[in-house]
């Protein structure tokens, strides 16, 4: 219900633009993108590379976005670098997608995408929202307090970052391998794992939290410094390293290493 109320807002904005013009672009050799400031795209998989932007005419001669190598930057102008282009709207149509760093306050919806390798990174307060990924390897980074949203992902690799308050919440996982990173208050949570992984790494440094209590999980090591905590679901064999207040929740009945120094602790959930 998220996913499709969010894509009647999406399509409540583009219409808003009813007076505006729409320019089509379709000579772009590109596979990664860019996006500054706070303006909203939606970028979806097809057989040829397209950019739809709807704004004012006046908005549109200024050319709102610009190709850099095989990188397209969407919210920004060479030829008005200091435009405020808030008010474009964006869809962009792309046969492979590599890369994507959102860097401000903008909002991106990405459609299903199938590629090889893929990485996404929002640096601001931005939120990227991913409906469905199918990927080799899958690398998600947050630095500020934006948020990344998957509601479905399927990769053998999976990497997840997060720096400072922001979080990346996934709905539905299938992976062999995962490992996640906080450094800072954020969260990474995982609602539902379709099959066990083989192996699991979750370091968190601070006091964030990574919630993997929906994975089972073959060999998982934890490592905490701080007030931090980390949950895993079910696991075979566990190493768990604690300096600090830190907590390690897990369930099943493992074989456990542990080091801990200072008020932490190992919890089994039963």
């Amino acid at each position: 219900m998220m996913w499709r109320i969010t894509t009647m807002m999406l399509l409540a904005a583009w219409s808003v633009l009813a007076r505006a013009e729409t320019l089509r672009v379709s000579d772009l050799d590109v596979s990664k993108v860019q996006v500054l400031g706070s303006i909203e795209v939606e970028i979806s998989q097809g057989d040829q590379n397209l950019l739809l932007v709807r704004a004012d005419p006046e908005l549109l001669s200024m050319r709102p976005f610009y190709a850099q190598g095989d990188t397209l930057v969407l919210g920004a102008s060479r030829e008005h670098p200091a435009e405020d282009f808030s008010s474009v709207k964006y869809k962009l149509t792309l046969v492979e997608l590599a890369d994507l760093r959102l860097s401000g306050s903008g909002d991106v919806f990405v459609r299903p995408f199938q590629v090889r390798d893929f990485r996404v990174t929002v640096e601001g307060s931005g939120d990227v929202k991913i409906f469905s990924l199918v990927a080799d390897t899958a690398r998600l980074n947050v630095a500020g307090s934006g948020d990344i949203q998957l509601a479905e992902l399927t990769a053998d690799a999976v990497g997840a970052m997060v720096s400072g308050s922001g979080d990346i919440d996934i709905g539905d996982i299938t992976t062999e391998d995962v490992k996640a990173t906080i450094s800072g208050s954020g969260d990474v949570a995982v609602k539902r794992s379709h099959r066990p992984v083989k192996t699991a790494e979750l370091n968190v440094v601070g006091n964030g939290e990574i919630d993997f209590a929906a994975m089972a999980i073959a060999a998982a090591e934890i490592n905490i410094i701080g007030s931090g905590d980390a949950r895993v679901g079910d696991v075979e064999q566990l190493q768990a390293n604690i300096i600090g207040s830190g907590d390690t929740y897990y369930a099943g009945d493992p074989q456990v290493d542990s080091f801990v120094l200072g008020s932490g602790d190992l919890n089994r959930q039963r």
